[in-house]
């Protein structure tokens, strides 16, 4: 039997996943949008946004993360910070910046 997927429980699951990344994912924002950041009771899916300093770093991270490691499939999208902020697409997926990992490594 499946636990219940709430937003809090899936931020935490992607805070191991950011925190175990390690240099991958440094100067990273995390941004959740979607059913689980609605909190919707059953929701089919994590839809992820991760901004990247630059391309190297979202092939890196494609590369690195298991999109089958979480209890609902992942739905995954990379964008570079400028690229998101050239299509303002936190405002078109009305995302919420979940975590941020820093220069070195540290989980915010």
């Amino acid at each position: 039997m499946s636990s219940k997927i709430t937003r809090t429980s899936t931020i935490a699951e992607l805070r191991k996943l950011a925190c175990s990344l390690g240099f991958i994912a440094t100067n990273t924002e995390w941004h959740l949008f979607g059913s689980v950041n609605r909190n919707d009771p059953n929701p089919s899916d994590i839809d992820l946004m991760i901004f990247c300093r630059d391309d190297k770093q979202a092939d890196d991270l494609r590369e690195a993360i298991d999109l089958d490691a979480f209890e609902l499939p992942l739905h995954l999208s990379l964008f570079t910070y400028e690229e998101a902020d050239s299509i303002e697409v936190t405002s078109i997926q009305n995302s919420t910046a979940v975590l941020t990992v820093d220069s070195i490594g540290i989980c915010k």
